[in-house]
């Protein structure tokens, strides 16, 4: 079986997507839409038996397209790839999507969009539980629908051995931006009152003042450590007796590598009990799932003065991990919705009729929650996710497309 990627970029994390799922024995090969920056990232995809494609003409890329027994789109709504699919030449394929963001506020993954598609691929079960996508049907679901985890390898994490120490150290891997934390995060630290506690933040230091003039305020300051953005996250777990994962209920993350990575590790871990983390934690179980600041507080209370349950749920949370999300198991699932796609005959796929209009409508087409305030130019009400200067916020698409001036008008605003 001949299957194209095609990809807007090479990131770390559909990169490290692309060396879990290896070529499977098939003939795979990637089209990047954009020149990648992460050129280790590339190296890893290179050597795992990946074709990369770069810079092709029009005729080159229809050729490809045309020679594939499957296309596989990594979607996460860049504006490269709505772009592609906006011109996307007369060629018959067989067509997937798989889709990196959950759909749970934004990008929201529309139900006209996904029928564009003959298979979807989605990277946690959370997303077939969104009402537009209930609404098309068991049938319909169970024909067109997969869910293919992403494909990390967290069997060297099962490794980790604990680090002994002084006091009990609550850890996070992850975004330091308000765009993943929850909004509250700091007010949950706050709560626990134990006086040797410590909070070990691992991420890119961009928010770090915001969490400090938090902390500042609940003269909390020097409960907090941050240790930067790791390439090895090993040593800093084996030194976590908690893993803390308290996100914004409004972020997009499916298969969350780093809440894996400390479960597959063996630390018993504390979330709230909403959207792709349920899906991944069963409270009580493998890990505890809370709804305030006082829950949090409890259950971090019952861990630290019951080590044993501690130890418990995170062997727990380990065996089922490594289970349930295992590459072996993830490449037939993988290959079976490829499989499934090869069961019909190449058609013409037409995307234009989804993204119509300019650049800024094409945006907006993956807006849901938060489209009036976009429609009516109160776009500052709108939710914390559209003030990054990626992720296919205004910003991103106006960088691609600077000659459309709602674009222009909404990213300064």
């Amino acid at each position: 079986m001949k299957i194209l990627h095609v990809a807007a970029h090479m990131g770390g994390g559909i990169g490290s997507a692309y060396v879990g799922l290896g070529t499977c024995g098939q003939e795979q090969s990637i089209l990047l839409l954009e020149l990648p920056q992460d050129l280790a990232a590339l190296a890893r995809v290179k050597s795992a038996g990946f074709r990369i494609l770069q810079n092709l003409n029009d005729t080159e890329t229809k050729q490809e397209l045309g020679q594939a027994d499957v296309v596989v789109f990594s979607w996460h709504h860049h504006p490269a790839l709505t772009k592609f699919l906006h011109d996307f030449p007369p060629v018959p394929i067989r067509s997937i999507l798989w889709c990196h963001v959950s759909g749970n506020y934004f990008p929201a993954i529309p139900a006209e969009f996904l029928k564009k598609f003959d298979q979807c691929m989605f990277t946690t079960p959370y997303s077939l539980e969104l009402p537009q996508v209930q609404a098309l049907g068991k049938a319909y679901i169970q024909e067109h629908f997969s869910v293919v985890y992403g494909l990390n390898d967290l069997s060297k994490f099962a490794q980790i051995q604990r680090r002994p120490h002084k006091g009990v150290k609550i850890g996070y891997v992850g975004a330091l931006g308000f765009c993943k934390l929850n909004p509250h995060f700091v007010d949950f630290c706050a709560a626990v009152d134990l006086p040797d506690a410590e909070f070990l933040m691992v991420g890119s230091p961009s928010s770090t003042e915001m969490i400090l003039d938090a902390a500042a305020k609940k003269e909390i300051t020097e409960k907090f450590q941050f240790c930067g953005q790791l390439t090895d996250t090993k040593p800093i777990l084996a030194e976590m007796d908690i893993f803390s994962y308290l996100l914004n209920p409004q972020h997009f993350g499916t298969t969350e590598n780093a809440l894996l990575e400390a479960m597959a590790a063996g630390l018993p871990v504390v979330a709230l009990d909403q959207g792709v983390e349920r899906c991944i934690v069963r409270n009580g179980e493998t890990g505890f799932l809370v709804h305030s600041c006082k829950e949090y507080s409890e259950v971090v209370h019952f861990l630290y003065e019951n080590p044993s349950k501690a130890v418990e749920i995170g062997e727990n949370a380990k065996k089922e991990t490594l289970q349930k999300y295992s590459i072996q198991r993830n490449r037939k699932r993988f290959l079976l919705s490829c499989e499934k796609a090869m069961v019909q005959p190449k058609e013409y796929h037409y995307f234009d009729d989804f993204f119509t209009g300019g650049p800024a409508d094409w945006f907006l087409s993956c807006v849901q929650a938060d489209r009036q305030c976009f429609e009516d130019n109160h776009v500052e009400k709108a939710g914390m996710i559209f003030r990054e200067r990626t992720k296919g916020s205004p910003a991103h698409y106006h960088s691609y497309f600077p000659e459309d001036e709602r674009l222009g008008q909404w990213s300064e605003i």
